[in-house]
């Protein structure tokens, strides 16, 4: 099979990541970006890389401009609404055992890099708006009247994905999973947030999520469930500290410390799990295929997976001549559609433990924390997120 020739449909981390990959794995690649800026391409606050996901940028040659950008994470604090300990999770140990630590990042920062890497082929203001597969290939339509012929077509573009909705037209909307996150990034020297500390802090039906981007700046999540109203005209600041008044420091700092500019509401979506992503010689990559609750942390790391995978998938064809697009596809999901789905699954269910709003629910659930997430969960969530196979492939 010659070099293949790629169009990436959306030009967020998952796309950039898959255009990155391919193109080492020897395929001619342009990805494609709605956005008319690279600034609103860029749109978001703070993520965190866990362990895998350095992997499989360490997978890309991009480690060592990941450590440029990125803040060693060494701990995840648990704690209830009263400041006490539910449990710490040692993230330094676990940087040991698999040779990769966990980083929180800018996600503006970490999409420049990506962005950086592809150049001229990101191409801004390119609005996917049809395609035809056939045996051959894949018609893309960008807008009135262009067009653009390919091997092959991903689609990374999102929760609302168009290449999704192409392939799946009757498919309900995305669910929403019963909260809305009120994110911002401030510069505050001396915040009280401990260094080298992912804190997550949980209440009855508020969760409240803060960590350093660097030595100055910090993200901060407060997550409200939808027992919770936000009135209309009220600025969200105030609400906010209404909402989390009384929680422990640097909380109420955070919240008011915060500009109006600074804070962004973002309801959580996500879908299902599904079968399968490919159809012929058109695949889904990220969100796309997968959105799920940021209550894991991984997904921007299963978006990166999808991208490592499908380029080893899509290489291996190309280099042994004995396979087409399509059984790369077959491969790229055999690979990766389960693993996903238990992301899928088990974000949904961490999100739900966050909106129990009874007291003696909420009781309950601290208990078990208290009981069990410094041994079995933390073992769990181990065994799930790190059961990585591209490593060395």
């Amino acid at each position: 099979m010659t070099a293949p020739r790629v169009l990436v449909a959306g030009g967020g981390i998952g796309g950039l990541a898959a255009a990155v990959a391919l193109r080492r794995a020897g395929a001619s690649v342009t990805v494609h970006e709605r956005a008319a800026e690279l600034r609103s391409a860029q749109s978001g606050h703070g993520l965190v890389l866990w362990h895998n996901a350095v992997l499989a940028l360490r997978e890309l040659g991009l480690e060592p401009e990941l450590r440029k950008i990125g803040y060693e994470l060494h701990r995840h604090r648990f704690r209830d609404r009263r400041g006490r300990t539910l449990a710490d999770w040692s993230m330094a140990r676990m940087a040991e055992r698999f040779d990769a630590p966990v980083y929180s990042v800018s996600r503006p920062r970490l999409h420049a890099l990506l962005a950086e890497e592809i150049g001229d082929d990101l191409v801004l203001g390119s609005r996917l708006t049809g395609f035809a597969a056939d045996r051959d290939g894949v018609t893309v339509t960008f807008g009135p009247g262009r067009e653009e012929r390919a091997d092959l077509l991903v689609g990374a573009d999102g929760l609302r994905s168009a290449v999704r909705a192409g392939l799946l037209a009757h498919e309900p909307p995305p669910r929403y999973a019963g909260f809305t996150a009120f994110q911002g990034v401030i510069w505050l020297p001396g915040s009280g947030v401990p260094e080298h500390t992912f804190l997550s802090t949980w209440g009855r039906g508020r969760w409240f999520v803060c960590y350093r981007l660097d030595d100055e700046h910090v993200y901060w999540d407060g997550v409200l469930g939808d027992g919770v109203t936000v009135p209309i005209g009220v600025d969200p600041r105030t609400m906010l500290a209404r909402e989390f008044d009384g929680w422990p420091d640097p909380i109420p700092a955070l919240i008011a410390a915060t500009g109006p500019g600074d804070l962004v509401p973002v309801p959580v979506f996500d879908r299902p799990p599904l079968a399968r992503w490919s159809h012929g010689r058109v695949t889904l990559l990220g969100d796309a295929a997968h959105p799920m609750t940021f209550n894991l942390g991984q997904g921007a790391g299963q978006a990166i997976e999808d991208a490592v995978v499908l380029a080893q998938e899509l290489g291996a064809a190309t280099a042994s001549g004995q396979a087409g697009v399509a059984e790369s596809l077959a491969g790229y999901e055999a690979r990766r559609v389960d693993r996903a789905a238990r992301m899928v699954r088990r974000s949904r269910f961490n999100g739900e433990l966050t909106r129990w709003r009874h007291p003696l629910a909420v009781a309950a659930r601290d208990a078990f924390m208290r009981a069990t997430f410094d041994r079995l969960i933390y073992r769990k969530t181990y065994e799930l997120t790190m059961a990585v196979d591209f490593v060395g492939r």
